[in-house]
This record gives C-alpha cells, sequence and structure tokens, in this order.
C-alpha cells in the first residue's frame, strides 16, 4: 500500500522537474523571439497543466497536499536544473 503512494509521489516530482524545464524554455524562445518554437511550447505546457490538474482534482481525493507540495518542488528543481544547465554539463564532463 505504501509503494503505490510513493510512486505517485515520485511520478509527480518528475512531472514538475518535467513541465517547468519546458516552461523556463518556453520563456526563452519568447525572448529569443523564435514564434514557432515558442507556439510549440506554450501548448505542450498548457497540456501538461491540464493534465496535472485534471489528474490532482479527479483521482487524488487522499494526500492531495502532499502531491501539490512534492509537484512544486519538482517544479523548483527543474527550473534550477535549466538555470545551472552549463555548471551541470561542466560537473558531468569531469
Amino acid at each position: 500500500m505504501l509503494l503505490p503512494l510513493i510512486l505517485k509521489h515520485l511520478l509527480f516530482f518528475a512531472i514538475g522537474i518535467l513541465q517547468d524545464i519546458l516552461i523556463t524554455y518556453y520563456f526563452q524562445t519568447i525572448a529569443k523571439d523564435q514564434p514557432w518554437k515558442a507556439a510549440g511550447l506554450s501548448s505542450t505546457v498548457t497540456l501538461v497543466n491540464l493534465v496535472v490538474l485534471y489528474q490532482i482534482l479527479v483521482g487524488l481525493e487522499e494526500q492531495v497536499l502532499s502531491v501539490i507540495l512534492v509537484y512544486a518542488l519538482g517544479n523548483g528543481v527543474g527550473t534550477l536544473i535549466v538555470m545551472k544547465k552549463n555548471q551541470i554539463r561542466k560537473f558531468l564532463k569531469r
């Protein structure tokens, strides 16, 4: 019973990371004046947002607050990954 709960939280954490990476790249494409990439990323981000919202509202009557917190932490990690990507690459090349 505990394993599905842990997996659900890990899944929402990973989705939070992915979503925030997409959002950060979306803002970068806007700043670089790349309208086609920005439009594609905007659609993808919106789709992910709505699927996550749907899953939280419909499928998770229990542990909603903890799932939202884990998802938000994933968003923060996603931003950190994109903002520090050059430092991460240098670290991994050692």
